[in-house]
């Protein structure tokens, strides 16, 4: 397996240079990356942790490994997960903890510190599965208290994964199917972003690398048992997962990007994979609004608008990331813009080579300031980000188009300011929305149906996200260098 270096204080580790142990208590390499932020740790469920057993056994108790003491456990034979040890097997040669997805689940009933953490919308969940198919229900919990729409829930089914059952909100597509994933969700409560939550922020990481970040608050367990492998285990248990676990940890903070790529550098490592943006050579930032929620998206997985502008360009997830954080005003854009840097430069730490772009996609929820602020904000912005990411990064703007003519100024009047103003702004291209689209043009703004069927007439819904990604994904080609 081929090897390469990282740069995170830790000395070049080469892949190969592990020896997998099976059931040996977790491995110790005396080289090698170790997990960010320790001392934080309130939960953390190790696969090569459990103590031996003979491969395809039940597996009674999964032993957390945290000063928490937060076992999991199940004492009803035909619930309980399987023991997988046989040589081969597992990633890396690890042993995995196996979920049927059809009744099998392993509860936490003293969860100590660790509800604490949750309840206190302060934490980060990080998880490491694979062979991961539809359970009963389709989404699967992998780790969680509730079940369903938006609750505390680490997913996935066979070709997703992220937060929630119902909910748009965290999920992305994952194209790997039956493969290698590492994903998870961190909660703040202590923001100073602000947003219309009062400053709570929920974000999402896939690889390590931050998917999205919203003002949306952290989810809380309501008091419901923490449990492994399916969710709502207090009444009927639903949404079962069915593939193998590897790892499950638990942190009592939100994890900074450089902190999450970190540990999904430890996972490369442990589990023996290269980072996707690595082999792909190159990575993508996508910064904005927040629709990467899929705010008033029609249909399925693949309606999300950055999402789709990844797909367009040829980004596959693992190669880029969402830094998205709706409801603010463009200064406090510009205050969150030093952890999208911290993206770029925590993936420059793992790959010196590594190309880095950013798409500026309209990020103004600011409705009501003029011109003059619409060209000077997002002139600091760019400004600032030209100083905090990697010299290769080029950066492309996008005039709005989610704006009505009640607002000050009208539609016109910021798409045309925008449009004519892109190269003093320090853009390196513009996808030009407002007037070579169908979203453009007065007579659009607010789009009417079929654009924006959401309720508040302005949000682009399925069909006009198609028409936003396109068109962004192929200005943006257009640009020297990509």
């Amino acid at each position: 397996m081929p090897g390469y270096g990282f740069g995170y204080g830790y000395g070049a580790v080469g892949f190969a240079r592990r020896n997998p142990r099976l059931g040996e208590g977790t491995p110790t390499p005396s080289t090698g990356p170790a997990l960010p932020a320790q001392t934080d740790i309130v939960g953390h469920f190790d696969s090569s942790a459990i103590p031996p057993q003979s491969d395809n056994s039940a597996l009674v108790q999964w032993d957390d490994m945290s000063s928490s003491a937060a076992h999991a456990t199940q004492a009803t034979a035909a619930r309980q997960p399987r023991y997988r040890a046989a040589a081969g097997a597992g990633i890396n040669g690890q042993p995995y903890v196996q979920c049927d997805g059809v009744d099998d689940f392993l509860a936490i009933a003293t969860p100590g510190a660790l509800t604490t953490a949750l309840d206190s919308r302060n934490y980060t969940i990080m998880v490491v599965v694979d062979n991961v198919a539809d359970g009963a229900g389709g989404f699967g919990n992998i780790f969680g208290a509730t079940a369903g729409g938006d609750g505390l829930t680490v997913s996935a089914t066979a070709t997703a994964c992220g937060q929630g059952a119902n909910s748009m909100r965290g999920r992305m597509l994952d194209p790997s199917g039956t493969g290698y994933r590492s994903f998870g969700i961190g909660s703040t409560s202590t923001s100073s972003f602000g947003g219309s939550n009062g400053g709570n922020v929920r974000r999402y990481f896939y690889r390590g690398t931050v998917f999205g970040s919203s003002v949306s608050e952290g989810i809380v367990t309501g008091g419901k048992t923490i449990a492994i492998g399916a969710g709502n285990v207090d009444a009927t248990p639903t949404f079962r997962f069915k593939g193998n676990i590897y790892r499950i940890i638990i942190w009592s903070k939100l994890l900074s990007p450089a902190e999450a790529l970190q540990a999904e550098t430890y996972f490369n490592w442990f589990y023996g994979q290269v980072h996707p943006a690595v082999t792909h050579g190159r990575f993508l930032h996508i910064d904005g609004d927040s629709r990467f929620a899929a705010v008033g998206a029609g249909s399925g997985l693949e309606a999300p608008v950055h999402y789709r502008i990844a797909q367009g360009l040829g980004f596959p997830p693992g190669t880029y990331s969402v830094y998205a954080i709706g409801g603010l005003s463009i200064q406090k854009c510009i205050n969150k813009g030093a952890e999208v840097d911290d993206v770029a430069q925590a993936l420059t730490r793992v790959s010196p080579a590594m190309q880095h772009r950013l798409i500026y996609e309209e990020f103004f929820n600011s409705r009501t300031i003029g011109t003059a602020a619409l060209t000077s904000q997002p002139t600091e912005y760019v400004a600032a980000r030209r100083a905090g990411f990697p010299e290769a990064a080029r950066i492309v703007g996008c005039s709005p188009v989610d704006h009505a003519d009640s607002n000050t100024p009208s539609a016109s009047a910021w798409g045309t300011a925008i449009e004519a103003n892109w190269a003093s702004m320090g853009f390196d291209g513009i996808a030009k929305l407002w007037s070579e689209s169908a979203l453009g043009g007065d007579t659009a703004c607010p789009n009417s149906s079929p654009y924006a069927p959401w309720s508040d007439g302005i949000h682009l819904g399925d069909e006009g996200q198609a028409i936003q990604a396109s068109k962004i994904a192929l200005d943006a080609a257009a640009v020297a260098g990509w």
